[in-house]
């Protein structure tokens, strides 16, 4: 391992262009912090005391709620600390590999925070972490990333034939898009065309077809900050960074191209991700029902406006008296993408069950969930569990859950 390890880090240092890339990725990194810190203060909820959210393959995580809200402001500024001394020392191919060493504590301490709270997924931190590994771990990092994030926006626009999307009822904060209201569904048939086609002009030798495409996906997440906020446009930024430096400064026979598709120099490691990227993104069409209301298999794959859903979620409460009371679920502090899935709900659910245990108040409540697409007419049942705390489900996140409702 530590002779894969020192190939990895000798062909980044090496190699002006990956240097460069290491300092985006590193300024990316910054950026999530900026994110976590500022923009949605995660601290609120991660400090010990709160419940949590957890992931499907930590269902556990509320055992190891230690810090205080100071806490993980500490931990977060470490990240920072980590980022910005990782970028500085790609500017040198000499300090490049404490540069390496560097942005992977960054990238431990973000995972770490990470896989804390279901609350912070987002698609940034799934792409991340692919041109993480792919940068760290992978060799031909030059023809594999490129490629990859090529396949990010191809995934993106299938994911998005939809016609929820392609009507713009997907989207949300419609009127802070600098789109007239009537253009905003051939605005949307135009992001599928781009991400799903034009795409691949990053992929030409020809510079009017390069610069032209990559004008567009610029333009693009220009937009998009509009919608979504400043996080999404800068990681895509730094990811696609790789692109005008590696057109700028390598020569032309280095540039991605489709040849490299067929050149056996780079078997089996560019096919190989490709392939593996591109199965984890068909995982979702394995599990039954719509799985933009459902969540399930969504967990492997991008997670785009390919569907709004709007539900409301209650819990029918069993008091010891024999009454029972119907109480809202809040969900102010989840994300507009996850506000309606499953998993949230099961979670908070969960966390009820243990602090009502604690309190000795009560016999046990049943959990509700209603959901639709914004274009659907009626509201369907996805959750109605009976006696939630006794029933105890768990959340399978390999194969479908009976206690989600197709």
């Amino acid at each position: 391992m530590p002779g894969w390890l020192n190939r990895q880090i000798d062909e980044i240092a090496g190699d002006r262009i990956l240097r460069y890339y290491g300092l985006a990725l590193a300024a990316v990194h910054a950026v999530t912090f900026l994110h976590w810190r500022f923009r949605h203060n995660i601290s609120k909820f991660l400090k010990d005391g709160e419940s949590p959210i957890c992931w499907p393959f930590w269902e556990n995580c509320h055992e190891w709620r230690v810090l205080s809200a100071g806490g993980i402001d500490a931990v977060l500024w470490a990240m920072l600390a980590l980022s910005v001394a990782a970028a500085g020392l790609f500017l040198k191919e000499r300090w490049a590999r404490w540069g390496y060493w560097l942005l992977v504590a960054a990238t431990a301490v973000r995972l770490l925070v990470f896989v804390q709270d279901f609350r912070l997924r987002l698609n940034q931190h799934y792409m991340l972490n692919w041109v993480m590994l792919a940068f760290l771990l992978l060799p031909k990092k030059r023809a594999v990333i490129p490629w990859l994030v090529v396949f990010f926006y191809f995934w993106a626009g299938i994911l998005k034939l939809d016609m929820e999307w392609l009507s713009g009822a997907a989207l949300y904060n419609r009127d802070k898009i600098w789109i007239p209201e009537a253009l905003i569904p051939a605005s949307c048939v135009y992001v599928v065309v781009l991400e799903i086609a034009i795409v691949f002009g990053l992929c030409s030798k020809r510079a009017w077809l390069f610069w032209s495409t990559f004008a567009q996906l610029v333009l693009f997440h220009v937009v998009s900050w509009a919608v979504v906020g400043f996080y999404y446009p800068m990681l895509m930024f730094g990811l696609i960074s790789v692109f005008v430096t590696g057109r700028l400064l390598a020569p032309e026979t280095e540039w991605i191209s489709f040849g490299q598709l067929r050149d056996a120099a780079l078997r089996p490691v560019l096919p190989l991700v490709i392939g593996v990227f591109s199965f984890f993104q068909m995982v979702p069409y394995a599990f039954p029902g719509d799985t933009a209301i459902t969540g399930e298999g969504r967990l492997f794959a991008l997670n785009m406006f390919d569907a709004r859903v709007v539900c409301e979620a209650f819990a029918t409460i069993h008091k010891e008296d024999g009454t029972t009371k119907d109480v809202p679920i809040r969900t102010d502090q989840l994300a507009q993408r996850i506000t309606c899935d499953p998993i949230a709900y099961f979670n908070l659910a969960r966390s009820n069950c243990r602090n009502y245990e604690k309190k000795g108040k009560f016999t046990d409540f049943d959990l509700h969930l209603r959901s639709r697409r914004t274009s659907d007419p009626e509201f369907r049942d996805v959750i109605d569990i009976r006696n939630f705390c006794t029933a105890k489900p768990t959340y399978d996140m390999w194969r479908p859950n009976v206690w989600i409702l197709k």
